[in-house]
């Protein structure tokens, strides 16, 4: 397209268009010249409406003024899939091979629930959505996350009402009680089809309540998707691949051996580790008030964003290396094999 595009222009520009071919070679030059680089496109940015951010952002401040909420008392819940056996599609190999040659992929597919509050300091406990409704793998096993299950694995209205009702109010109110603060709470929500309407997800006394974000928001302000899930996730790959270094078994017959018990388990302990500063950073733009505000991060020198990621890379290494030798202490080979693996999930 950037080719034809190039002979058009060109055709355009010139009384005599020819000569020009827009050959491979021109266009390597010219993504060169003018630093024109290839990414996948991800997350739903393109389809987004700002306009309707800032309308809902003074919404929300009324809303909180007329509760008189703190940031404990403000919640945003969000679901998301996961492939919990599929594994990365890149891997580092010699300058003498031509190809990777990979294996069946597995998609067996969950839906896992997050939910934590403005401050960072209550992460909700996890629902997790399986297919299952009473997994093999589950069988004298203590879920860590609430879990429920669906023809597709997908979040369904009775689910998330359930969800709700049963599992959102019951502890907050602990959370709440315990912080000493009223037993008021407003969660947040996408309006997505499988979500009740805001009269189903109301208390009966109407202390705490759901809200629904306009249409088309999410990549914008819903705090758990400014990396709160994505950390989570990458949390699990990291430590998925652990646990395959641990085993010591050729990675295929890992894999085989990978249960659901085991996906839960990981993504449980993946949350807890998401920290509360990073819980609480992911509310910014949504408490932000000012919708041309700048990130303050875009200011900071490139040498201490380098430095800050390094250090993030290290203290991710540190910690799965710990993981590793919790699950084998006596394997001790098997630490370089995770570094291995943790330089292919990282910079894969």
């Amino acid at each position: 397209m950037l080719k034809e595009k190039a002979k058009e222009l060109h055709s355009l520009l010139k009384e005599n268009a020819t000569g020009f071919n827009a050959s491979d070679g021109w266009l390597q030059r010219f993504k060169k010249r003018y630093g024109v680089r290839l990414l996948k496109v991800s997350g739903e940015k393109l389809s987004s409406q700002p306009q309707l951010v800032d309308p809902f952002k003074l919404k929300l401040k009324q809303k909180i003024e007329e509760m008189e909420l703190c940031n404990d008392q403000l919640y945003n819940a969000d679901e998301f899939g996961l492939f919990w056996k599929l594994l990365l599609d890149k891997t580092y190999v010699s300058s003498h091979e031509k190809t990777a040659p990979g294996t069946k992929t597995e998609k067996q597919r969950i839906t896992f629930l997050c939910c934590a509050n403005a401050s960072g300091a209550h992460k909700h406990k996890l629902l997790v959505i399986g297919k299952a409704k009473n997994p093999r793998s589950f069988k004298h096993f203590s879920c860590p996350t609430d879990y429920k299950n669906s023809k597709s694995a997908w979040m369904t209205s009775a689910i998330f009402k359930h969800w709700f009702h049963q599992s959102f109010v019951p502890q907050v109110r602990l959370f709440l009680k315990r912080k000493n603060l009223p037993i008021k709470a407003l969660l947040l929500i996408d309006n997505a089809p499988s979500h009740p309407s805001e009269a189903e997800l109301k208390t009966e006394d109407g202390n705490i309540i759901a809200m629904f974000m306009p249409p088309n928001v999410t990549p914008l302000i819903q705090p758990m998707d400014q990396n709160a899930i994505k950390i989570t996730k990458l949390y699990y790959k990291n430590s998925l691949l652990a646990s395959i270094a641990a085993k010591n078994l050729d990675l295929l017959e890992s894999m085989k051996n990978v249960t659901l018990n085991d996906a839960v388990t990981l993504l449980s302990v993946a949350w807890d580790r998401v920290s509360t500063e990073t819980l609480a950073n992911c509310w910014k733009n949504i408490l932000s008030l000012m919708g041309n505000e700048e990130d303050p991060e875009h200011n900071i020198p490139l040498s201490i964003l380098k430095d800050k990621w390094s250090a993030d890379i290290s203290s991710l290494m540190r910690i799965s290396v710990d993981l590793l030798q919790d699950l084998s202490p006596q394997v001790e080979v098997l630490r370089h094999t995770l570094i291995s693996l943790l330089l292919f999930s990282i910079l894969g």
